[in-house]
């Protein structure tokens, strides 16, 4: 499989699907694929780069799904930088609700004829794909800057470091090293949780960026040279444990 590229091929379609109620942002390779990926989107809602990066892994021959997790309260999009007013939608997140969008998501990409499918998610999606990956039927995981790593985000949704205790799958750990909300020492403490567990999974620090790096190119928090190499990481972790 190519590296993931760092701007899309407009050309591949992309639109909304349902699956038990639930719209998804979608996009289909070319061909046959026999493995998927779900991207979960930060607390501003599914935006336009979460869709770009839906056609961008399309474009690396995966079916790929990005359940809109805010559909419950009119499935907004929020500024970025806004962020109490996406805390409000945040905060209305459940347990529930979260299993049934990624399980429906999981559903509609195994009905195209995925035999495997990996989960990606950015902050507060961060945080859910490395929970998904401890309590759901994942194949594979990758965090990117996920926070709440030493207490729980919502009721019943594991720490970050709880859930890398319960890892059931292999587990890709994305983070920046000027994130006050992903302490050198809880990541620490991840890394040696890791040492004990058998998913072959790891842990990655880019030491000079920020958090929200990687997925927005138009930020001035972007970091170019870090997220060519993130997302390399990203391509090489999805072709091991996918196939």
């Amino acid at each position: 499989m190519q590296p993931i590229p760092n701007r899309s091929d407009h050309s591949r379609a992309i639109k909304v699907a349902r699956a038990g109620g639930v719209p998804l942002t979608v996009s289909l390779p070319e061909g046959t694929a026999r493995a998927g990926v779900i991207v979960l989107h930060e607390v501003w809602g599914l935006s336009v780069p979460v869709a770009d990066l839906v056609v961008r892994l399309a474009g690396c021959g995966y079916i790929a799904a990005a359940p809109h997790l805010y559909h419950r309260i009119d499935d907004p999009v929020v500024t970025d930088g806004k962020f109490a007013q996406a805390r409000r939608y945040h905060d209305t997140l459940t347990t529930e609700g979260v299993t049934c969008d990624i399980e429906s998501a999981l559903v509609w990409i195994r009905a195209q004829g995925a035999r495997k499918v990996a989960i990606i998610g950015f902050s507060m999606g961060g945080t859910l794909a490395l929970w998904a990956a401890a309590t759901l039927h994942i194949d594979a995981a990758v965090t990117f800057y996920g926070a709440s790593l030493a207490s729980p985000r919502w009721p019943g949704i594991l720490s970050g470091i709880d859930a890398a205790r319960a890892l059931k799958a292999p587990w890709l750990g994305i983070y920046a090293g000027k994130d006050a909300s992903t302490p050198a020492r809880d990541i620490q403490q991840m890394r040696e949780i890791l040492t004990h567990t058998t998913t072959r999974s790891a842990v990655v620090v880019y030491p000079k960026v920020r958090h929200g790096f990687a997925l927005d190119p138009n930020l001035p928090r972007h970091a170019s040279d870090e997220t060519t190499d993130a997302f390399e990481r990203t391509a090489l972790f999805l072709k091991t444990h996918l196939g």
